[in-house]
């Protein structure tokens, strides 16, 4: 009786060790990703570059650096800028670690934008885009958003070329949104918007991720007038 238990016991426990892993790596769906995510969180989808003669190079970045295409850096929409991440070229096996410093892409499918010096680093130069893995490494810490207007918006791009960004808002108006752009040290943001609480740009960002768009929820512009 004893020996069954142990049996079972063995079986049990490998059965645990099993699962351990799935749960640890499942990859979450949209929303239970934190932007503080611990290290070994993981997302896959497809990664794009910028930098590259398209008008970013010494403009800053979301958290404040000017984006130095030698550097290897990237942008996410929702992993706390400072966080170090590995990124798995699936298809060959490359790898690259970078930290994040801006937000994007805001292109559908896109899960991470890279300096072009890490999208050298895994041959995507030529093709601009491939499938990777990123894998927290060391979790960085989202700075405290200080909304001085109380009011929100959603921004679904940021162009160093104002025509692409008058295009991209265009397209956001042919859905019936109220669309405005806000220059920003040499950039043009496309933003959707104002919203008086952050829970009604959430829901406007789920609306225009539905009609193909992806974006960021951020501080509004203050109200003018008395």
């Amino acid at each position: 009786m004893a020996a069954i238990l142990i049996v079972f016991g063995l079986v049990g426990a490998a059965a645990c060790a099993s699962r351990r892993p799935a749960v640890a790596e499942r990859v979450p769906e949209r929303g239970l990703a934190p932007v503080e995510a611990a290290s070994g969180w993981f997302e896959d989808g497809i990664a794009s570059w910028y930098g590259g003669g398209d008008g970013f190079d010494g403009k800053p970045t979301a958290s404040g650096e000017i984006y130095d295409a030698a550097l290897l850096t990237a942008a996410h929409r929702e992993l706390a800028l400072g966080t170090v991440v590995d990124v798995l070229r699936v298809d060959t096996g490359q790898s690259v670690r970078v930290r994040i410093n801006d937000r994007g892409p805001f292109i559908k499918g896109r899960v991470l934008d890279l300096s072009r010096a890490a999208a050298e680093k895994l041959d995507l130069i030529g093709p601009g885009t491939g499938r990777v893995r990123i894998r927290v490494v060391a979790a960085g810490i989202e700075p405290l958003v200080l909304n001085l207007s109380g009011r929100w918006a959603v921004q679904i791009g940021s162009f160093a070329d104002r025509q692409r960004a008058e295009r991209q808002a265009e397209r956001a108006r042919r859905t019936g949104q109220s669309v405005y752009l806000e220059p920003y040290r040499g950039l043009s943001r496309v933003k959707v918007g104002i919203y008086d609480s952050r829970p009604e740009a959430e829901r406007a960002l789920a609306r225009l991720e539905k009609e193909g768009f992806e974006g960021i929820v951020v501080p509004g512009p203050p109200k003018t007038g008395s």
